[in-house]
């Protein structure tokens, strides 16, 4: 029995710690699938509006990268994402991934249209990819500016001084624990199996 108990707990947290790292892996790797799959309709979808005439607007655009996204009507950090699809699209049509048989003239009018979207959006929303509290700073500094209240805008700057040097501090800290925790997790583990191999074998 006391030898069951000592390789018992080891091999028990082995095996616990080789399925985590699958669980995570396939975790991860479905959330790529899921994005590929996501940017594989978006694109085709817009193919299909753009030769059926239906997508002419912005409004199209929106409504059809929150369908494909499954994004609700609340979520107001969709832009960025939305700005980067269009950027993915222009690629892929200029590059004619998306159809070898887009004509020449026809790439050029749909690549000056999602230009034109992509532009539209960043004006709607110019600072979408930053995150929340950043990003409702510089939009009031923006507003202050175009009404020349420039005391304003100087607070509202020294505010985003001081939530960018907080956002360095806290990148500072990570950085820091990472640097030890990724090795000692991976020493650990392999210890534990070793430890476990041990006691079987003993």
């Amino acid at each position: 029995m006391s030898m069951l108990s000592e390789w018992l707990m080891p091999m028990t947290i082995a095996v616990f710690t080789v399925m985590y790292s699958y669980a995570v892996t396939y975790l991860l790797r479905r959330k790529r699938e899921r994005r590929k799959e996501e940017k594989r309709n978006f694109h085709k979808t817009l193919v299909e509006g753009f030769k059926s005439g239906a997508i002419a607007s912005m409004d199209d655009i929106v409504n059809i990268y929150k369908g494909v996204s499954g994004i609700s009507s609340d979520d107001a950090g969709y832009r960025y994402g939305l700005s980067r699809q269009l950027r993915e699209f222009l690629v892929d049509l200029i590059s004619k991934d998306l159809d070898h048989e887009i004509e020449d003239s026809v790439v050029v009018d749909w690549k000056d249209k999602i230009s034109s979207f992509i532009k539209t959006n960043e004006e709607i929303s110019p600072y979408a990819d930053l995150p929340p509290a950043e990003r409702s700073v510089l939009n009031d500094i923006t507003a202050f500016f175009e009404k020349d209240d420039i005391d304003s805008a100087k607070r509202k700057l020294a505010e985003l001084g001081g939530m960018i040097q907080a956002r360095h501090d806290d990148i500072l800290k990570i950085q820091n624990v990472n640097k030890y925790s990724v090795p000692l997790s991976v020493i650990g583990m392999i210890l534990t199996i070793a430890f476990g191999l041990i006691a079987i074998f003993k």
